[in-house]
């Protein structure tokens, strides 16, 4: 890489003494001992102004302590006078009057020159400007305003530059304002899991504690009291796991046994399995089920979880003398599961937050509602068991008329 540079000039040497020969040759045809002079006088004068622009680019003032403008300026003037240098130099040795071409041809390459100078110093300006802009912007993306965005004023490489770091700042901005969210949701996860976790903690203590302490001595009182703990610490224990699972999830650490399989059979004795407990309830639980349905490439405990907490949402939030149905479908590349109520439904602010750790849409802290258990998580799991699958769910909900929860799972391989 090194020796680019030389192997550059050599290039531009060979190519700019080829064209001044063509050029001459084709315009004035001169005699064979004028193209040999003219050849080394543009060989001499080439060699000469690509030894003063190496000097020029080494030099520290020019390349270090000049501003940009300034810098492009110089090197316009610079080139200029090469030019200048070169062309009356080599007018005067070869083809010039010196009492009348001379003068006339250094007027009009003043004349140019100055030109040159002044569009050279209107370009440098506005480069000069589009970069100054681009570093304000960089300041104040440094010095944390994030909001700090700058013009794209051109298609070049500078309005690309300008591109770019607008996209990298709106980039910084969502990362920051979803790390913000997240330690938001961090700390309403803490205070969650510590109200979650304390409440049947604490139960479950002050009822063992008046057995110990002998507060409760009739048997039968004992006997309920220990029942009433066990099922506290069941519940506990219910929610370490979901945490758990949900740990494993958002870590990508939850693996998928999958296999083929009837999803059809799944859904039916997974609704089967909650006939007693809507029938307790004074529920219609229906179940639609296409029966040509293909087998699927899932997980099936882990598909069957999924729609166990849809279930159980459904029945906790559906008043008696409702219905839940569960409808199955064959939709060609996917199948769907589908989930409605005729509860009281999810107000619209809220849906999008269904899928939010410990969000319950009425805002309580109720851990059990009708005798389901509910730690808040089952439709966040619901919702990372799917993903995993590859597939897609989601919560549709009309206030006061219901919900209707559906999923979809890819038929192909390709989805393993």
């Amino acid at each position: 890489m090194k020796r680019l540079p030389v192997k550059m000039d050599g290039i531009v040497l060979i190519a700019s003494v080829g064209a001044g020969l063509l050029l001459t040759y084709l315009l004035i045809n001169p005699s064979g001992s004028d193209v040999r002079d003219l050849a080394l006088y543009l060989i001499l004068g080439g060699l000469v102004s690509l030894i003063a622009t190496e000097l020029l680019l080494r030099n520290r003032i020019v390349s270090g302590a000049l501003r940009l403008r300034q810098k492009m300026v110089v090197a316009s003037a610079f080139a200029l006078a090469i030019g200048f240098i070169n062309v009356i130099g080599l007018s005067a040795l070869m083809f010039v009057n010196y009492d009348h071409d001379l003068p006339l041809l250094i007027a009009f390459l003043a004349f140019a020159g100055g030109i040159s100078l002044y569009v050279a110093l209107r370009l440098a300006s506005r480069l000069s400007r589009s970069l100054e802009t681009l570093s304000t912007g960089v300041e104040k993306l440094s010095s944390g305003q994030l909001s700090a965005r700058v013009p794209v004023e051109s298609a070049d490489e500078i309005g690309s530059v300008s591109k770019s770091f607008n996209d990298m700042a709106a980039n910084l901005e969502e990362a920051i304002e979803r790390q913000r969210q997240l330690e938001e949701s961090r700390k309403e996860l803490t205070a969650a899991i510590s109200h979650d976790l304390r409440t049947p903690l604490a139960s479950a203590r002050a009822m063992l504690e008046a057995i110990n302490d002998r507060v409760v001595d009739d048997p039968a009182d004992q006997a309920e009291y220990i029942k009433r703990s066990l099922k506290e610490i069941n519940i506990l224990s219910d929610l370490v796991n979901d945490l758990f699972e949900l740990s494993l999830i958002d870590a990508g650490a939850l693996t998928l046994e999958r296999t083929q399989t009837p999803l059809q059979d799944l859904v039916l004795e997974t609704v089967n399995g909650f006939a007693a407990s809507a029938r307790q309830k004074g529920l219609k639980l229906s179940v639609d089920v296409e029966r040509e349905m293909e087998r699927v490439v899932i997980d099936g405990l882990r598909i069957r979880r999924v729609l166990v907490n849809l279930l159980q949402n459904a029945i906790r939030h559906t008043p008696p003398d409702g219905s839940v149905t569960v409808v199955a479908r064959d939709d060609g590349h996917e199948v769907r599961v589908e989930v409605t109520d005729t509860g009281s439904g999810i107000a619209a602010e809220d849906l999008p937050k269904v899928w939010s750790r410990f969000f319950r849409a009425d805002g309580s802290r109720t851990r059990e509602m009708d005798g389901l258990p509910s730690s808040g998580l089952g439709l966040a799991i619901a919702h990372g068991i799917i993903q995993l699958h590859g597939g897609w769910i989601r919560a549709t909900s009309e206030q006061g008329k219901g919900a209707s929860f559906t999923f979809a799972l890819p038929k192909t391989a390709a989805a393993v």
